[in-house]
């Protein structure tokens, strides 16, 4: 790693475990206050199964604050098993963002357009608690979702929170989760 690029990177680890922890808790401490899509009609993408037994899970989420909405992108493989894998992509302030935690080779990548890939398991510990976290929130957010999108306001911030393009399930390739 060039020394230039440390400091930058650190303060860009430390706002992607942030928004990770916080988004999961966020939607688990919502209150479950969601429906599907006008109380769940509509067909969802996903391939059987409920959110709550899933082994792999893929969704987009949309949280709009104030007119400002962020968008992230969320895919999970191997749930239940210590060989679980993760990857989120999304915008933080500014930054596009990406990030890929493997827990059966206890590696932890991220790529941001500014540095690229770049490895950085020397936060595995840190962000493994955070990522999962961040899914037993989505998983009980999403516990009564039959089909197409799941959305709802937070009643303490206000927060117009859509999540949407919901696969359980679905065949998630390994390379999906190697950086690029």
């Amino acid at each position: 790693m060039k020394e230039k690029g440390i400091a930058p990177l650190v303060v860009v680890v430390i706002i992607v475990i942030a928004a990770v922890a916080v988004g999961g808790a966020y939607l688990a401490m919502s209150g479950g206050e969601g429906n599907g899509n006008g109380g769940g009609n509509g067909g969802g993408n996903g391939g059987g199964g409920g959110v709550g037994d899933a082994t792999s899970l893929s969704f987009t989420v949309d949280v709009t604050v104030e007119g400002d909405t962020e968008t992230l992108y969320f895919k999970a493989k191997n749930i239940g098993s210590p060989n679980v894998k993760f990857r989120y992509e999304g915008t933080f302030e500014g930054e596009e963002v990406k990030t890929i935690l493997d827990a059966g080779e206890n590696k932890y990548w991220m790529w941001s357009s500014t540095t690229g890939w770049q490895d950085i398991s020397g936060f595995f510990d840190q962000s493994y608690s955070a990522y999962q976290e961040a899914l037993s929130g989505y998983t009980t957010q999403l516990s009564g979702w039959t089909g197409g999108d799941w959305t709802y306001t937070d009643p303490t911030t206000g927060a117009s929170v859509r999540i949407y393009e919901i696969q359980v399930n679905p065949s998630l390739p390994d390379s999906l989760f190697q950086p690029d």
